[in-house]
């Protein structure tokens, strides 16, 4: 199929923001960081008040009107509404998908479930967060006569319910993927496939696709199955609960000795498959994810850290062996899907890991071969532990290519994976329903219909950035918030990125980010050395780099704009001293 792209006229500019008094008049600043404030006449004001988010429209000889008001900006939800509209997040499902969602059937036809196999033994159970409510797999794990293990992958089979090119489909693909707000879901499906009839709760018989593999003793795959099934999970268990059990905790809850044994071989299991898949150089960035706290109205209240244990750990693996023996078996049968593919890093960006690197007094590399994923991964064993490998961790994070969903399967760089997809969320991004339909159609002899798979790939890879970046930047938003009004406190930092301009530094306890502006430092010159990621004073040679802890005082809060103003502390009486001379330099200053 041919896209022919037309280019629009520009029609008007719908710009979001805040209402500010101005004069007599009313300014509208944008929440775009870089939007310049539209003057408002009289007649468009739509008794809009200063300190309302509205939506308003840029006009002709800069000018505009207002639209719509959405309430105050201090509001419960108003910072969700701005960050949902700013992109494009679709929050309601249209009436004929909640019409085609209220009429599927709750019982499974008898007859799907005589023609499916049943996977009771061993019982496979869910492991998600506390919070979860959409359980998209389950795991259970055998072993095997020989010594090895039979790991069991069971993954809510939406494809049965969820035809192509239905109004439910079509609402699915124009979402790719569900977002996550603190407070809430935008899902890809309509709740009652989300959380109900797609959704493994226990005690209840549901459709799955499994992915059956057989591993020897040292977690080789010697063999893999699929098949159309349906399971009854025995247990809903929390990564809490597991990682308890596994750390010497005595059984709790729904753990029974059978499940707690079965989850014990699972543990054995997890450790052999982490283990090879860091012998062949996959990459672990394993930095922990921060969890806003909220209170009743949306507000942050504060920040926790809560760094991955075994039961994380454990589920990821599973994960990921299923969705490379899925690939694999799609790739080898020649079957047209979507993969998930990861290229080699940017040389230049690598340039700078490799600096910033020796800097530490690290390796990066030797000679100058290409770079391999098992450098990356060497690179941060080696730094584990030390207080520059957060900062370290990101640099080499930036340094990755972002992965991609694309036709073809060019393998996972930093998986060091030759086939890789996904296949195990459903329930949550479109590209794992494709690879369901892709894999059942070709079991049973047939082609799913995809439609442009190439186009299909973009729209996909599109939506999930942006969606990741409506993520965090309501985060961002509700961290700034969380600031304002404690402008003259103090907080340890680390810097987490250099410019000409200044540092960013990282409040610690992952609170919010700020900028410490390049004058902010002192009252000599600093020159920015791009290789060595540094300031250097050029009168007193005083050095702020990459990682550097900074003690910093909170000096602006802008909400709207989501942005924090640092200062170091103690550096205002610096700047108060006479600056110190500095001689003359003939010529044109070096770019640096």
């Amino acid at each position: 199929m041919r896209v022919s792209r037309i280019q629009k006229p520009p029609g008007p500019q719908t710009v979001l923001g805040v209402v500010r008094a101005a004069g007599a008049g009313l300014l509208v600043e944008p929440f775009d960081p870089d939007g310049t404030p539209i003057p408002i006449a009289g007649a468009s004001r739509r008794e809009a008040k200063p300190g309302d988010a509205v939506v308003a429209t840029l006009l002709s000889a800069g000018r505009g009107r207002i639209d719509e008001v959405l309430g105050p900006l201090e509001a419960p939800g108003i910072d969700v509404e701005v960050v949902a509209r700013r992109h494009g997040v679709r929050r309601e499902f249209p009436e004929e998908v909640r019409v085609e969602a209220a009429r599927i059937p709750r019982s499974i036809p008898p007859k799907e479930l005589k023609g499916r196999e049943r996977f009771d033994d061993p019982s496979p159970v869910t492991i998600d967060g506390e919070t979860a409510r959409d359980f998209d797999d389950a795991v259970a794990v055998a072993e095997l006569p020989h010594g090895g293990f039979r790991l069991f992958v069971h993954v809510a089979d939406v494809s049965f319910y969820v035809a192509p090119g239905t109004p439910i489909d079509v609402e699915a693909q124009a979402r790719a993927t569900s977002v996550y707000f603190p407070d809430r879901v935008f899902p890809m499906f309509p709740q009652r496939l989300a959380d109900d009839l797609c959704s493994l709760r226990p005690g209840e018989d549901r459709l799955v696709q499994s992915a059956v593999i057989d591993l020897d003793r040292k977690g080789r795959v010697v063999a893999t199955r699929f098949a159309d099934g349906v399971i009854r999970s025995a247990a809903r268990l929390t990564y809490t609960q597991v990682a308890s059990l596994l750390e010497g905790g005595a059984p709790a809850g729904p753990v029974t000795p059978e499940i707690g044994s079965m989850l014990r071989r699972a543990e054995a299991l997890r450790e052999r498959l982490e283990a090879r898949r860091r012998a062949r150089g996959s990459i672990d960035f394993d930095l922990p994810a921060p969890t806003i706290l909220l209170d009743v109205e949306g507000v942050m209240t504060g920040i926790t850290i809560e760094p991955r244990n075994r039961a994380h750990r454990m589920v990821e693996e599973f994960m990921l062996a299923a969705n490379e023996a899925v690939a694999a078996w799609l790739s080898e049968h020649g079957v047209p899907c979507l993969f998930r593919v990861h290229e080699e890093p940017d040389p230049l960006k690598v340039e700078v890991l490799d600096a910033f690197a020796r800097s530490l007094g690290l390796t990066l590399r030797s000679g100058k071969q290409a770079l391999r994923p098992g450098d990356v991964q060497s690179l941060l064993d080696a730094a584990e532990g030390k207080p520059a490998y957060p900062v370290l961790a990101q640099v080499a994070l930036r340094s990755m290519k972002q992965a991609r969903y694309a036709p073809e399967d060019s393998g996972h760089f930093g998986l060091a994976a030759p086939h890789y997809l996904h296949f195990t969320s459903p329930i949550r991004r479109y590209p794992d329903l494709v690879a369901h339909r892709a894999l059942r159609a070709a079991r049973h002899g047939a082609r799913a219909r995809h439609g442009e798979l190439a186009l299909l790939a973009d729209l996909c890879s599109r939506l999930e950035r942006e969606a990741e970046s409506a993520e965090r930047e309501l985060l961002d938003w509700k961290k700034v918030r969380f600031l304002r009004g404690r402008e003259g406190e103090g907080f340890d930092g680390l810097v987490t990125g250099v410019a000409k301009f200044g540092l960013f530094v990282q409040l610690a306890g992952g609170i919010a980010e700020g900028l410490v502006r390049v004058e902010r430092l002192g009252s000599e010159w600093f020159a920015y050395d791009a290789e060595r990621q540094e300031l250097r004073g050029s009168a007193s040679g005083k050095t702020f780099r990459l990682g550097d802890p900074l003690r910093v005082v909170v000096e602006r809060v802008d909400v709207v704009r989501r942005r924090v103003d640092l200062g170091i502390e103690g550096a205002a009486e610096e700047r108060r001293r006479p600056a110190p001379r500095v001689p003359r330099r003939s010529g044109r200053r070096r770019r640096s």
